[in-house]
């Protein structure tokens, strides 16, 4: 099986493994592989927008089937007019290493009310998160979000 198939059979995997509300209540999914607590990064709004973002450690689950992966990044999008969930659209990710060096875009796929991708942290240091988004009214954003990892 190439890698490409491996890493959306884990994504599907995962997706049937993670419902939302943990991932936004940051209880500890252990259970699934991980080895902490979800992480929830600080919110980022732009144009009646809100974006909130966690990532939970999965790198025990990926390491059993040979990716380097190591957390599994989730955003979810809210209508700050009816704070409603946006769940429309198309959004990827770029991942900025601590050493500035900024990833390929990673396509982000719906995951209930969020989209949800895995991303590589291996090192400690500071990453950035540039999430661009062109949800169901057009309209293209970009969220930024960071981590100092330890």
């Amino acid at each position: 099986m190439n890698r490409r198939a491996l890493t959306l059979t884990a994504l599907l995997f995962l997706s049937l493994l993670i419902p939302a509300a943990p991932l936004w209540a940051g209880h500890d999914m252990g259970e699934m592989g991980g080895s902490g607590k979800t992480i929830n990064l600080e919110g980022s709004h732009q144009d009646g927008v809100m974006a909130m973002a966690t990532l939970h450690d999965v790198r025990e689950a990926m390491a059993k089937h040979g990716m380097k992966e190591t957390h599994h990044m989730m955003v979810m999008f809210t209508d700050m007019k009816d704070n409603k969930p946006l769940i429309e659209g198309t959004v990827a990710v770029k991942v900025v290493d601590p050493a500035g060096a900024k990833g390929e875009p990673l396509k982000m796929i719906l995951m209930g009310d969020g989209f949800g991708t895995d991303v590589a942290l291996a090192a400690p240091g500071k990453y950035g998160f540039e999430v661009g988004t062109k949800l169901a009214d057009g309209k293209r954003r970009v969220f930024t979000f960071t981590l100092d990892k330890k």
